[in-house]
């Protein structure tokens, strides 16, 4: 059951930055040897993103019946603003905390991961519905494309459909 929830999870989440173009952020807080990203790197993963949604929305050929799906599914997928999210501890707090509350911070995570995956989830399901088949076809290509490109270049994404046995 917990490997099925993870691949859910990778899944999902493959797809809500395929679906918005994007890519995880290395440096999203202020732990030890991280910065908040610069507002010059906002802006270009701005671009990225918005370029991808374009070619996404062009190859998709959204009509104008199906448009205002098109922005509602844009706006439930948008990424967690840096400034949003709850700050790590820093290396010294983490030692000090016990292996309980160590574990504690994790659930947390976890638990704020699958809520956003859920709705994520939801935005697609949604935006899904609202597409013809070929569309659908096309969406899922382009999930499969990003899906490779995410896990293709670290050896590939193990136990997924297409693994070989």
């Amino acid at each position: 059951m917990f490997k099925l929830r993870k691949q859910l999870l990778i899944g999902v989440t493959a797809l809500s930055f395929a679906a918005m173009g994007m890519t995880a952020q290395a440096q999203v807080d202020g732990g030890p040897g991280r910065h908040a990203p610069t507002p010059e790197q906002q802006a270009k993963f701005a671009e990225k993103m918005a370029k991808r949604q374009a070619k996404l929305h062009d190859d998709l050929k959204i009509t104008s019946a199906q448009e205002p799906a098109w922005q509602t599914f844009i706006g439930k997928i948008k990424p967690v603003p840096p400034t949003d999210k709850p700050q790590r501890p820093s290396k010294e707090e983490w030692a000090k905390q016990t292996a309980p509350e160590r574990m504690e911070h994790k659930m947390e995570f976890l638990k704020r991961a699958e809520s956003r995956l859920a709705d994520r989830t939801a935005a697609v399901k949604e935006f899904y519905a609202a597409l013809t088949p070929v569309q659908q076809k096309v969406f899922d290509d382009h999930f499969k494309q990003m899906e490779q490109h995410r896990f293709g270049h670290r050896g590939g994404h193990r136990g997924g459909p297409d693994a070989a046995p």
